[in-house]
């Protein structure tokens, strides 16, 4: 069997959406919406813990938070090609600690209203003219290429 490293990072990020979007139609309430990247972090790290060997997490070029900001140029580009070209996903190659990840960008667009309202109304978003529709950032997923 041949690893194919962007068909299993579509795959994690069908998962990940498909999950997004049972939770925004079966109307959970606004707090637990409000703390979307926090939730898929916790995920993310529990997957981690039970020995996956991929990862990811939301960034974003305006994050309210400190941790959502690009950590390295290739989550940087990928937000911006993302941002750039909707519809599009990002794929790159990176070295990280030593190891060797196939990276995907794909844009984190808003949905719902809620998302919309967190970001424009916290106070630490350097963004507050966010509408439904717009990117707001993106889901970055990262798999080794090295086992």
């Amino acid at each position: 069997m041949t690893f194919k490293p962007q068909e299993m990072a579509d795959a994690l990020h069908a998962v990940i959406v498909a999950d997004q979007r049972i939770y925004a139609l079966q109307g959970g309430d606004e707090k637990f919406k409000a703390q979307h990247a926090q939730r898929l972090r916790q995920a993310s790290e529990a997957v981690q813990q039970e020995g996956a060997e991929f990862h990811y997490v939301l960034r974003s070029l305006w994050p309210t938070n400190r941790k959502a900001a690009p950590e390295t140029d290739t989550e940087r580009t990928g937000l911006q090609f993302v941002l750039d070209h909707p519809g599009t996903n990002y794929y790159a190659g990176e070295s990280l600690g030593g190891r060797r990840y196939f990276t995907a960008v794909y844009a984190e667009v808003a949905t719902i209203q809620a998302c919309v309202d967190c970001h424009n109304r916290n106070p630490d978003s350097p963004k507050k003219d966010f509408a439904t529709g717009n990117v707001m950032g993106g889901l970055v997923v990262r798999v080794p290429l090295e086992f």
